[in-house]
């Protein structure tokens, strides 16, 4: 019974693993068709480092594209999102130099 499980088990993690190589095969064949000089690998692997950046570009991206802009709201969430760009640029630079000054002192 316990045999049965597990090659059950390892037959369907087989036909997953062939399912996701041919997706990404398609895929591939799909972005190389556009032009697109992009590897699928690639992005497959940067989502799978960064999850929560790249569900950020792609809610950023949908937003842009679906006309999130047009209206005052969107202004006001562009608005807010650039400044948090700013000040995370700004701000984190000059922390790492605050933080460098009082431990060399």
């Amino acid at each position: 019974m316990e045999n049965d499980k597990v090659t059950r088990e390892s037959l369907v993690s087989e036909v997953a693993h062939n399912a996701e190589d041919r997706l990404e095969d398609t895929t591939q064949a799909y972005l190389a068709q556009a032009g697109v000089g992009v590897d699928s690998r690639q992005i497959v692997s940067l989502v799978r480092e960064q999850p929560l950046k790249c569900a950020g570009a792609v809610a950023a991206a949908g937003f842009v594209v679906g006309g999130g802009l047009s209206g005052g709201l969107g202004l006001a969430v562009l608005g807010f999102a650039a400044r948090t760009a700013v000040r995370a640029t700004l701000y984190d630079p000059l922390s790492v130099v605050r933080n460098q000054r009082t431990t060399a002192a």
